[in-house]
């Protein structure tokens, strides 16, 4: 299944990989997508999902089970 991931991209008639080097210049857009947007001040953004309630050391705050951060 592993061989299908590389094959399944679409080609535009117009893309020119001499002109353009990658699909993603092409498109005018990042691999990371959006969470590459603060990229230029030096910050990725990571999301995960906590297992378990948790409280933070430094700022006190409560981040719930289940919870996006």
């Amino acid at each position: 299944m592993g061989e299908r991931k590389g094959q399944n991209k679409y080609y535009p008639p117009d893309f020119n990989p001499e002109k353009h080097g990658s699909l993603n210049r092409y498109h005018n857009s990042h691999p990371l997508r959006e969470r590459a947007r603060k990229l230029s001040q030096g910050i990725l953004i990571i999301r995960f999902e906590m297992p378990y309630n948790i409280w933070c050391d430094g700022c006190k705050n409560h981040i719930g089970m289940g919870e996006r951060g």
